[in-house]
């Protein structure tokens, strides 16, 4: 779900193989009305989709969209209208193999995580990379299939570390900060966390994905 400064909820529709023709982008609000859709079902083309993962709106009503399996971001704007896509597939600096998480900082620096390669790329809303950080690991600034990623008020990034499973913390140029969370089932412990978004007051919201639950943190971690 992306939201859009008038308030309109933006729904990514990702299904199985079977149901591919129905992959597209839902438009409603909150009074349930709905409002529209684009999106041309599977495929390459570029208004089409094969395994959408996560959107993002930059300040100036841009949507972006991660595809995994057609290893690209691409942008539309707010009526659907496609503008640009970029992505190439490898490990060398700037490429990805499986995009998913995006999110977009208060200078609409572009923060993608790029799961496979185990690590995060900042681009431009044009799609220059700037720079990246990360490695496949359990230490400090490692990741291990990353996911989700949000940033705060202040522009810093925070990772959830899907098969690490924890939060990490970042600096926007990829200075590790801190980590939150570990392993099990109680309180501030993950199962595969796959989203984190930030309020403005610091608070952080969890998808705890392997235990079905919604987690929320205090800016250190409890």
């Amino acid at each position: 779900v992306a939201i859009a400064k008038d308030g309109r909820i933006f729904v990514l529709n990702r299904c199985d193989p079977a149901r591919a023709k129905a992959i597209r982008i839902g438009i409603c609000n909150l009074d349930e009305e709905y409002l529209g859709e684009f999106g041309d079902g599977s495929g390459s083309g570029d208004t089409q989709f094969k395994w959408p993962v996560a959107m993002a709106f930059d300040s100036q009503g841009r949507l972006y969209i991660t595809d995994e399996l057609n290893q690209r971001i691409s942008v539309f704007d707010s009526s659907g209208t496609f503008l640009r896509k970029w992505g190439d597939v490898g490990s060398d600096e700037g490429d990805v193999d499986g995009p998913s998480g995006i999110t977009v900082d208060s200078e609409d620096n572009v923060y993608v995580a790029d799961q496979n390669n185990h690590r995060i790329h900042k681009f431009t809303t044009e799609g220059r990379h700037l720079l990246q950080w990360g490695s496949e690991g359990d230490g400090e600034g490692q990741f291990n299939l990353p996911w989700g990623v949000g940033v705060d008020s202040s522009d810093n990034v925070y990772v959830a570390d899907w098969r690490n499973d924890r939060i990490q913390k970042f600096t926007p140029d990829g200075t590790f900060l801190a980590s939150f969370g570990e392993s099990g089932t109680g309180d501030g412990q993950f199962h595969r966390p796959s989203g984190v978004a930030i309020d403005p007051d610091g608070y952080m919201y969890v998808a705890d994905w392997g235990n079905e639950r919604v987690q929320v943190l205090r800016s250190d971690g409890g």
